[in-house]
């Protein structure tokens, strides 16, 4: 078996060598801490930009080119406008390695909600209908109308219509037809004659008079009239109605 060779050095030669591979050993320990350590730190770590409130793609730039990696996620904001960054963690000036990720939120913008009817309904109905939907009920006015009182007839937004939830609707209810008022008669394919009669009959009268040409119709034959039947008019207001002509120029 072979001899180690370390075991024939001397006491005083062995302790020198020891002694001389700690200082080595300790030598370079001082210069990863002191040196190589804070230069990787230092080169290593970022402060996180601001980003909340800027456009998404103009965030996203601002954070890689600072060294760090972005993982984005959206949800519905009435603050800030869609595609726009409206939280970021960890939070600005923060400071973090490189390639560290940053989450942000982006704006999808406002949530819709497809408008429901209101039309003949009342007030507490409507209220009712519209929180169902996230919306809130608005001003509230009157108007005449053939409608019931206290029903709505109008409203600001169209059936259908997609609206920001949270939006306030406006609409207008009825209060009844006044005294003095007269829903106005059909008198489409009548002749000018014959719809003359009703109209007085009904305490109207007959407007302004357009011609069209029709060869398939008779003369002075009545194929629109404003406004249209059902309407509430005043008694004496006009009924303005478009005729046919057997050629054109032909008003007789």
């Amino acid at each position: 078996m072979p001899e180690n060779k370390y075991l024939k050095m001397p006491k005083n030669k062995y302790l020198r060598y020891l002694i001389y591979v700690a200082g080595t050993v300790f030598f370079f320990l001082l210069i990863i801490d002191y040196i190589l350590l804070p230069l990787y730190v230092s080169g290593s770590e970022h402060q996180v930009p601001y980003v909340v409130g800027k456009q998404k793609d103009e965030a996203i730039k601002i954070l890689q080119d600072a060294g760090l990696t972005v993982v984005q996620t959206s949800r519905f904001d009435r603050k800030y406008q869609k595609d726009h960054v409206i939280f970021q963690k960890p939070a600005a000036n923060s400071i973090v390695k490189s390639n560290r990720r940053i989450y942000i939120i982006i704006s999808s913008g406002d949530q819709l909600e497809k408008m429901t009817s209101l039309i003949g309904k009342t007030i507490r109905d409507a209220k009712v209908s519209l929180e169902r939907l996230g919306f809130t009920l608005g001003k509230i006015d009157s108007t005449v109308s053939e409608f019931p009182a206290d029903v709505i007839v109008e409203q600001q937004y169209v059936e259908g219509r997609e609206v920001a939830k949270g939006t306030s609707v406006n609409v207008k209810i009825s209060i009844g037809p006044q005294s003095g008022m007269i829903r106005v008669p059909n008198i489409l394919a009548k002749s000018l004659s014959e719809a003359d009669k009703l109209l007085k009959s009904n305490n109207l009268k007959i407007g302004f008079k357009t011609y069209i040409h029709s060869p398939s119709m008779l003369p002075n034959t009545i194929v629109d009239q404003q406004p249209g039947e059902g309407t509430l008019l005043k008694l004496g207001d006009s009924v303005n109605v478009v005729l046919t002509q057997s050629k054109p120029g032909d008003k007789k």
